[in-house]
């Protein structure tokens, strides 16, 4: 359980060391596999460096302070691009609840923590993306790539609830935010009555996730069908490693990264250590 404002920062970084450790993760960065401009090393500081962040929303509750502190402490000990901006947008509210003492109660919390943000808060995570540069799903209302967003959070005065409530369906990030993390929850579940070690635990997690939801960066990068067809061989190598390494090879070869499972599992896993898992 988590019992010190230090103890929810030290979880938040050891559950995005054991996601981007565990091997094989079809697709993404792991101990065994670098993308050209993204590297293991990379989430590796990037988690170590949110720290500071970590705990600085752990003491003040501060959400849209605390992801654009995230991204810019993480971004001092590396050099790429986007590493963690999904994951530290599920983290942070979830920080901010551990007061809460049960897995349960904390994601409520995070939603009822959300819905008190004002528009404030939406701009600085609208500057966090921007800073940081993250791919997402397109979205018909104040997409985070149009220039006339910040006008309309502005104008509008549109709060961190309200916007993830505008987000299309595809975006899973959003969705857990503003439906109670209902993933990462089933995903916490699934982690606590697993049997198995702990990099076995967090990779059948990933896939399971990968074989349950169309990864919007898949959809982003590849379309709806592509990723549709990752969900499809997904569910056909869950539990088998060597199709798993099979479908681990498909999709690096296409380029194909299911980046919002990987921070999926990232929640599942802090949600997890909350409850008492450890490693």
């Amino acid at each position: 359980m988590i019992k010190r404002s230090e103890d929810a920062a030290i979880a938040a970084c050891l559950a995005l060391l054991l996601e981007v450790s565990g091997n094989p993760k079809s697709g993404n960065v792991d101990r065994e596999h670098d993308f050209g401009d993204l590297r293991y090393e990379h989430f590796i500081a990037s988690a170590v460096g949110a720290f500071p962040a970590f705990l600085m929303v752990a003491e003040s509750g501060k959400i849209g302070d605390g992801v654009l502190l995230a991204v810019e402490e993480s971004m001092r000990w590396h050099k790429a691009g986007n590493v963690h901006f999904g994951a530290f947008l599920l983290l942070i509210p979830l920080i901010a609840s551990w007061r809460e003492g049960n897995m349960v109660e904390m994601a409520k919390k995070a939603v009822e923590m959300l819905k008190k943000t004002d528009y404030s808060d939406s701009l600085k995570v609208l500057e966090a993306f921007r800073m940081c540069g993250a791919r997402v799903v397109k979205a018909e209302k104040m997409n985070l790539q149009s220039s006339e967003t910040e006008r309309e959070i502005r104008e509008k005065k549109v709060n961190l609830y309200d916007w993830m409530k505008m987000a299309p369906k595809e975006n899973l990030i959003a969705k857990e935010l503003a439906e109670g993390y209902q993933i990462s929850l089933y995903g916490a579940e699934f982690i606590l009555n697993s049997d198995m070690d702990a990099n076995d635990t967090i990779t059948t997690l990933y896939h399971d996730l990968l074989s349950r939801y169309p990864d919007p960066l898949i959809v982003a990068k590849k379309g709806k069908e592509y990723a549709l067809k990752v969900m499809e061989w997904a569910r056909n190598a869950t539990g088998n490693r060597e199709r798993i390494r099979e479908l681990d090879e498909k999709l690096l070869r296409d380029n194909a990264n299911p980046g919002t499972i990987a921070d999926l599992t990232a929640s599942s896993i802090y949600l997890a250590i909350a409850e008492g898992w450890r490693v």
